[in-house]
């Protein structure tokens, strides 16, 4: 049964901060380092305050614990790597011994010295998570309504950027629609610097849309629900039109696996299907006229042209060189270039692994390898525990599961979570799953 109890004006004001914190990433956070990331970070800060002091005086159940404990275990691994340390420790074996070499050649290997080898990278590192921490733990203190209306708020915001994106792609290559140095010419990046990550982000709030469309079908609203699969048509077209191959083909599997939370409630399950099966085949349709001719010269490309390849060989023997420690977050440009090849270097840097398992084990090594490890072990735990039924928990609860799946595979061959705007998204939905535990039995 489900206990409806009034909002405080608390609640409203860390609604209000929480909310401010998610819009500002989405519109924000999905460029390049700078000063977009930078409004972020300013705006994570009331939250992270707010956050603390509800935590101190409020109950949590033993997985949000779990959850808060990885949360704190990164950020204390990436503060630890900005501690200095003596030379004779810090280029101890490895290719931090080369380095130390090379210093004491032009006679700058005295002193202390951060573990991490580019400590400005790690000091972004630690702002990025504490941003996504600050969003979850505050999210978790509030009611099932306000973290509802924020999910509709991250809808909202995500069917504004996939509108400007049929703009973009409609205004052809090189639109001064694009908000951000680009090396994605075509198609839809809405406030993206990356289209794959616009695609991830289109691909996150898939299944969310659904199951409030799922929702309103079993609380017997149509209109609503109407609304709700009208938007899911437009974020499924924006993820076609960004011509990503993965963000594409994620987006089209989290919203097939979510049609089925369309099947709870009364009546038939022919007609409960009817609607969502209209909205994709409306999708389909759309994808067919606006967007099939740049995906199939995507597709057509050869896959093993792709760099990704390239980064995948020459960064597996920099993180077994780095091992056990990594070294440092933020330093995977530094650390990469000297294992690939000349014969093999192209007119492009390689900025990131694109496999971002990869990169946390150049990085940080095998403390982050565990810590990541945790964190997904907590997840899949408050998935399988949590599944209740009760007040719409279920669609909500499911849809966020596969939420969360799609950045995750994505990070295989890409590095959305590196972007801010689907860092926070992620948080946002690691928090509907987590708050569930509060109500289990």
């Amino acid at each position: 049964m489900c206990v409806r109890v009034g909002v405080s004006t608390q609640d409203r004001w860390a609604e209000g901060v929480a909310g401010t914190l998610l819009l500002a990433a989405l519109l924000f956070g999905g460029g390049p380092r700078g000063l977009g990331d930078l409004a972020v970070h300013l705006a994570a800060l009331p939250a992270a305050a707010l956050a603390a002091l509800r935590w101190r005086t409020a109950e949590r159940a033993s997985l949000q614990r779990w959850v808060a404990w990885g949360w704190g275990g990164i950020l204390l691994v990436l503060s630890l790597s900005l501690l200095p340390l003596p030379a004779s420790v810090w280029g101890h074996g490895g290719p931090r011994a080369d380095l130390l070499a090379g210093l004491t050649v032009i006679g700058e290997s005295g002193g202390w010295r951060p573990w991490s080898l580019d400590p400005w990278g790690t000091a972004r590192a630690l702002l990025a998570v504490g941003t996504a921490f600050a969003l979850w733990a505050l999210l978790t203190t509030l009611g099932e309504a306000s973290r509802r209306r924020l999910l509709m708020l991250a809808i909202g915001a995500g069917l504004a950027m996939a509108l400007l994106g049929f703009a973009q792609a409609a205004a052809g290559a090189h639109s001064t629609l694009r908000p951000h140095a680009y090396h994605h010419p075509v198609g839809a990046i809405g406030l993206f610097a990356n289209r794959n990550h616009f695609a991830s982000l289109m691909g996150m709030l898939l299944p969310l849309t659904l199951a409030l469309a799922a929702r309103a079908q079993r609380h017997r609203r149509p209109s609503e629900a109407a609304v709700w699969y009208g938007a899911a048509v437009i974020l499924m077209l924006a993820a076609a039109l960004s011509f990503s191959r993965m963000g594409g083909a994620l987006a089209l599997l989290a919203t097939l696996a979510a049609v089925p939370l369309c099947l709870r409630g009364e009546g038939r399950a022919r007609r409960r299907l009817l609607a969502p099966i209209s909205a994709v085949a409306v999708a389909a349709a759309g994808v067919a006229v606006y967007a099939w001719n740049g995906l199939a010269q995507r597709l057509n490309q050869d896959v093993a042209e792709d760099l990704r390849w390239q980064y995948l060989q020459y960064g597996w023997q920099a993180a077994k060189a780095y091992l056990p420690w990594g070294s440092g977050a933020g330093s995977f440009r530094e650390v990469y270039a000297p294992f690939e090849p000349m014969g093999a270097m192209r007119d492009v840097h390689a900025l990131h692994a694109h496999n971002d398992l990869l990169q946390v084990a150049i990085e940080l090594g095998v403390p982050g390898l565990l810590l990541v490890a945790g964190l997904l072990a907590v997840l899949i735990v408050a998935v399988r525990k949590y599944r209740i039924a009760d007040c719409g928990g279920r669609e909500i609860l499911t849809a966020a599961a596969l939420a969360v799946s799609v950045p995750l595979v994505h990070s295989f061959v890409d590095y959305p979570l590196r972007t801010l705007a689907v860092a926070t998204t992620f948080a946002m939905c690691m928090a509907l799953i987590t708050a569930n535990s509060q109500r289990a039995q």
